[in-house]
């Protein structure tokens, strides 16, 4: 079974409790929860940037499912999600996912070439290169390279300009992941995403 399946399948509650994801890098894990989110729109997602364990209920009064989103090279919290009863997906590093996938769904980002190219030509019957060609490049801005593509697919033109050691969503991404990683106010974390919001509305803009 191929990763885009798996993650599909895992989700709609056809497999396991438990999802391993090696990340490799933030670029590379940001495609993965972006295609999280795109196949789970109806499931509340439960983002965990620290090492401590959320307890959910077994019986949701509304009949509201979650999956909790957990980020962790700790040996010792990656055993407590995935001895819970949570259903949840931990992204890791390599040294982590070797020691747990044999015993856990897994999905290795090493393929996130593949699973790009096969997510976009087959679940989103995107044909064109150039755009499939610019999202494997830089994962971290496929979705909303897709987005884009899927408003106005005639007229649609990558951005050639991106550079990846200096890009500025990248930056304002890294930053509100460590805000939530390391527990600052809500303040802050929303003041970074009304930057990424503004930038990306102006930037469409200019298409």
């Amino acid at each position: 079974m191929n990763n885009i399946q798996i993650l599909k399948d895992f989700i709609v509650g056809k497999i396991g409790l438990k999802l391993i994801v090696n990340q490799v890098n933030e670029e590379i894990g940001y495609f993965y929860v972006g295609l999280i989110k795109t196949e789970a729109p109806n499931i509340e997602l439960v983002f965990n940037y620290q090492d401590n364990l959320y307890k959910n209920s077994d019986v949701d009064l509304f009949g509201n499912e979650k999956i909790d989103i957990c980020f962790s090279n700790n040996k010792k919290a990656i055993e407590k999600y995935l001895n819970s009863n949570n259903k949840c997906i931990i992204f890791t590093d390599y040294k982590n996912f070797r020691n747990f996938s044999s015993s856990n769904l897994a999905i290795n980002g090493y393929n996130y070439h593949k699973d790009i190219e096969k997510y976009m030509k087959e679940s989103l019957q995107i044909n064109n290169l150039e755009i499939i060609d610019f999202c494997t490049n830089n994962p971290y801005l496929a979705f909303s390279e897709i987005s884009k593509y899927l408003v106005n697919s005639s007229g649609y033109v990558k951005e050639n300009q991106i550079k990846q050691d200096n890009n500025f969503i990248l930056e304002i991404r890294k930053n509100l992941f460590n805000l939530k990683r390391n527990g600052n106010k809500a303040l802050d974390i929303y003041n970074n995403l009304k930057k990424e919001v503004k930038y990306k509305k102006f930037s469409f803009l200019t298409y």
